[in-house]
């Protein structure tokens, strides 16, 4: 990932200056993500994240963007070992729900998380793909529930944060 990394930086930086919010990549690993590269304006949630971070996919918004563009029997065998722990009162805890959830996620592309990780933590994650269209990773932006309504989340943040991604996989090779 440390080419990822270092393609990631100056996109990351340029997306969290822009919203003036923490900005992250992360790719899946088993079934956790892994941060791999991190712009942060702000801390926001107690967790202290920082590159080589790993934290449960289905309870982050980078994580359901990467859990969502996996193949169907990839999917599957995730969803059947997977223990969907309530980091919150608001985190998807059933297969069914979360297979719903993901789903939705693909058709949108792109993933809000409201308060599943942490209470007070929102999210928005979009998939970073290279230069074939292949998923390689995500980009999140992070914010504080009480600053940034979801409906701003939607309609500011992702343009940016997509640009971003976007701009990131010019540069990645197939």
């Amino acid at each position: 990932s440390t080419p990822l990394a270092t393609l990631a930086q100056p996109h990351l930086d340029q997306v969290s200056q822009t919203l003036a919010e923490s900005c992250s990549v992360a790719v899946l690993d088993g079934d956790d993500i892994v941060y791999i590269c991190r712009s942060a304006e702000t801390r926001i949630i107690s967790i202290n994240l920082l590159v080589g971070t790993r934290l449960p996919a289905y309870c982050t918004s980078m994580g359901q963007v990467l859990l969502a563009q996996l193949p169907p029997d990839a999917l599957e065998a995730y969803l059947a070992r997977v223990r969907l722990v309530a980091r919150t009162e608001r985190t998807t805890t059933t297969v069914p729900k979360l297979r719903k959830l993901l789903k939705a996620v693909r058709d949108a592309g792109h993933a809000r998380l409201d308060q599943e990780l942490e209470v007070g933590l929102r999210s928005i994650a979009v998939p970073v793909r290279d230069a074939r269209g292949a998923v390689v990773a995500a980009m999140n932006v992070s914010t504080h529930a009480s600053r940034v309504s979801l409906d701003e989340m939607q309609a500011r943040f992702l343009p940016v944060l997509a640009q971003g991604a976007r701009a990131l996989g010019t540069v990645l090779l197939g």
